[in-house]
């Protein structure tokens, strides 16, 4: 649940750029707001409006709106916005009702904003608010764009782990990102409304993006120089459990629609272990006499074959799921029809 603040007798459209006939295309700008912090949130939301702004030659038209998703628990975050739409910029703000992940508010902002260009940023510059003008140019001919810092300025342990998440990302996916970890990007609202419906990390949407078959293209920036915002770190808990998210998505992504494959994977080594040792316990007792009593290798190779059976039984059933209701899943998309 959801409330909704918009001034209704606000313009919805821009002026038109000279040249352009019709009406303005419409740049939604999301940020959610998921800690209570006022520091630095009205110099962002100005520096972005200023580098948006002055851009009204673009593609934009000058056609921006800002949409401010606050979770619950940030009275100081949502006194600053309100100060701010009472001095006449024109802001939503969503507040959410019980608390959300990053994803959830994301996905809430564009339920809620009007333009068919979505901008994700974050509460604090992440990159240069200079730069954001040339992610909106790139963004003609592909389908999302993700911005690459050319420096990450954060301590050499939140280097290693940002690595460490980017090579396992290449290894499971066989996909290379420069800078999964910046919030920055600009997409599509038909690929953020499909890669949006697996519910997962706001981080991974490229990824998703990437792997439903939409272009995607990684736009090299200048990091934002501020010390304050630089420092800001997840902290080792937050990246652990983005290992876990991406071990997650793996599993989701490759064998949602072929269980057997996971399930069988993980089953046939069991029976197999648990079939060699009941073999060579059997060829013991036939061959030369070894008494099967007291021997806890019979009992564990009888459990493994058990496990073994019961893990490929689970692919079984997850293939008559699948096949059952194959004509509901949709596993292409169409890029366009000539």
């Amino acid at each position: 649940m959801l409330v909704r603040l918009r001034d209704e007798d606000a313009p919805t459209v821009g002026p038109a750029p000279d040249g352009v006939t019709g009406p303005a295309e419409i740049v939604s700008v999301i940020v959610p707001v998921m800690r209570d912090d006022d520091g630095g949130l009205t110099e962002a939301y100005r520096a972005y409006r200023a580098a948006l702004d002055r851009d009204s030659g673009s593609r934009s038209g000058g056609a921006i709106e800002f949409v401010y998703v606050l979770a619950p628990g940030t009275p100081r975050a949502r006194a600053a916005l309100g100060a701010l739409k009472d001095a006449g910029e024109p802001l939503v703000l969503v507040l959410l009702s019980r608390s959300e992940s990053e994803a959830a508010a994301l996905r809430s902002g564009v339920q809620q904003a009007r333009g068919d260009t979505i901008l994700t940023l974050s509460t604090y510059p992440q990159v240069a608010p200079e730069e954001l003008p040339r992610l909106l140019e790139a963004l003609d001919g592909c389908d999302m764009v993700v911005a690459r810092r050319a420096q990450f300025a954060g301590s050499t342990g939140d280097s290693f782990q940002v690595a460490v998440l980017h090579w396992l990302i290449r290894k499971l996916f066989g996909r290379a990102f420069g800078d999964l970890v910046c919030r920055v990007r600009a997409c599509r609202r038909p690929v953020f409304e499909e890669v949006a419906a697996y519910g997962t990390q706001h981080l991974f949407l490229p990824l998703l993006a990437a792997e439903r078959g939409f272009r995607l293209r990684e736009v090299d920036v200048r990091q934002h120089q501020d010390p304050a915002a630089a420092s800001r770190s997840s902290g080792l808990r937050a990246r652990l459990r983005l290992t876990f998210d991406i071990l997650a998505l793996y599993v989701v992504l490759k064998f949602v629609r072929k269980p057997l494959r996971f399930f069988g994977t993980l089953g046939l080594p069991i029976l197999l272990l648990g079939l060699g040792f009941t073999t060579w316990l059997a060829l013991e007792r036939l061959v030369f006499g070894v008494g099967l009593a007291d021997r806890p290798a019979l009992v564990l190779g009888i459990l493994l074959i058990v496990l073994g059976i019961q893990v490929i039984a689970l692919g079984l059933i997850g293939e008559i799921i699948i096949f059952a209701s194959g004509k509901r899943l949709k596993d292409y998309t169409v890029d366009r029809i000539l």
